[in-house]
């Protein structure tokens, strides 16, 4: 498999798979405010440069999300997400409890009609996997 760094620097690493379809983001601090913002900006057009459709998100080292930046997150980031035809987010959970209330409710108040499927995880490998299972993701999501 094919691996491209994007991007690193000390809050995070966007590693592209172009032949997988899948952009791997590993949150590696906690990042607020506007570098939160650049992290995401940077990734998403890695996905709509290259068609991307899996995106697995590592956030165990990532902290609390800001309330700014989840309103930020859904109001501008993820109408883009369904704009680039995005198809499964699998997010590997931060050890943060502040971040997993964040995630969650960003999660509960993404639209029910949006085209991806997002399941939560513990382990990155597993959660690729999940990724790359060609099956009806809607069925499969271990929500």
């Amino acid at each position: 498999m094919v691996m491209h760094v994007e991007h690193e620097d000390d809050d995070a690493r966007i590693e592209l798979h172009p032949e997988r379809h899948l952009v791997r983001l590993t949150w590696k601090a906690p990042v607020p405010g506007d570098r939160y913002r650049a992290v995401l900006l940077r990734m998403m057009e890695a996905v709509e440069r290259h068609g991307l459709t899996n995106w697995l998100s590592d956030g165990r080292r990532m902290g609390p999300i800001l309330f700014a930046d989840q309103a930020w997150t859904m109001e501008e980031f993820v109408p883009r997400l369904v704009a680039a035809g995005m198809k499964r987010i699998a997010i590997v959970s931060s050890e943060d409890v502040l971040n997993q209330i964040a995630v969650d409710r960003m999660v509960s108040a993404t639209p029910a009609d949006v085209p991806y499927a997002i399941a939560f995880f513990q382990d990155p490998s597993i959660a690729q996997l999940w990724l790359m299972d060609k099956s009806d993701a809607r069925a499969t999501a271990p929500l």
